[in-house]
């Protein structure tokens, strides 16, 4: 599996039954100090998330037609990072209409999975359906037990609809425990827009 830095953000369904996750119910982020985020979206509002203190963030944007990038990391005593979370926010009018719908999304996924299956340990997708603040989404694991040094060999991937934005989102690690990535997904389902035309 590439490496964060040569991955781009894709994100991929293959029609399975669904498993449906209620992150409400998952310990993990309340065990952490969290901060409330806000994000400004160059005249689309603002993305409002909730992250541990202890994650780094960047956040770049560049005009009303780039799709700002949000990138959560941290890294360990020796400088070394832990783990990377890229998001890639998009709006409907200056890209497609109706991508937050269930219809597209699954769209989306099923289109470019198939470019990255062949890279991993796994022979097919399962695909999950999680439930944000407001919308749903879909996500999948994948591994690479091939990766190489300056690697990750774990990545959850998926896209989730926050009201009129669509979240597409990759969380490289190393750590196949639950936990991270539990914590990764609560933060993914914090996310809230607030459409506002003065920002």
């Amino acid at each position: 599996m590439p490496s964060a830095r040569k991955l781009i953000i894709r994100i991929a369904f293959i029609i399975l039954p669904l498993v449906a996750v209620n992150f409400n119910a998952v310990a993990g982020i309340k065990d952490y100090p969290t901060s409330n985020l806000t994000f400004t979206l160059p005249e689309h509002g603002e993305l409002k998330i909730k992250s541990p203190q202890a994650w780094e963030y960047r956040y770049t944007t560049i005009d009303t037609n780039t799709p700002p990038f949000l990138i959560f990391y941290k890294h360990d005593k020796n400088k070394t990072e832990i783990f990377q979370l890229n998001i890639s926010i998009l709006w409907e009018d200056s890209y497609q209409r109706n991508i937050v719908s269930p219809e597209y999304i699954r769209s989306l996924v099923q289109e470019t999975g198939e470019k990255i299956l062949p890279n991993s340990d796994q022979p097919e997708i399962t695909l999950e359906q999680i439930q944000g603040t407001n919308g749903k989404g879909y996500l999948f694991d994948l591994s690479d037990n091939n990766a190489g040094q300056g690697e990750y060999k774990f990545l959850t991937q998926g896209a989730l609809a926050v009201g009129r934005l669509l979240l597409i989102f990759s969380f490289f690690s190393n750590d196949n425990t639950p936990y991270l990535r539990d914590v990764m997904l609560q933060i993914i389902t914090s996310a809230k827009h607030q459409h506002r035309k003065d920002v």
